[in-house]
């Protein structure tokens, strides 16, 4: 049986608990910066459990089980091409840390 993180993000089967919120958004920052994740929002979101991804924000896997969201990300296309479509998944606190981040930090200049 999986046990998923409290709230107060303290697990209660004896593994480590993620990282804290400042160290989360830093690494969200930092997926954003390096093109990992957009600043978008996705097309679509999911949540669920996991089937064991990795997370794009931490890097860390999401356990086969764990609370999960999947991301997905629409591609513009030609109108003769299927769209491409980007799939991210992200544990539950990395996707509120990446959610807080793109939308309350400045956005880079184009």
């Amino acid at each position: 049986m999986q046990h998923a993180l409290c709230v107060d993000a303290h697990s209660h089967s004896g593994r480590t608990a993620m990282p804290d919120e400042p160290i989360l958004r830093e690494k969200a920052r930092e997926a954003i910066r390096s093109g990992r994740l957009p600043t978008d929002k996705p097309t679509r979101t999911f949540s669920g459990h996991s089937t064991g991804a990795t997370c794009a924000v931490c890097r860390n896997p999401v356990r086969r089980g764990e609370m999960a969201f999947e991301l997905e990300f629409r591609a513009s296309h030609r109108p003769d091409m299927s769209p491409l479509i980007r799939r991210c998944h992200l544990h539950h606190r990395c996707f509120a840390a990446w959610e807080f981040e793109r939308t309350h930090v400045a956005r880079p200049s184009t």
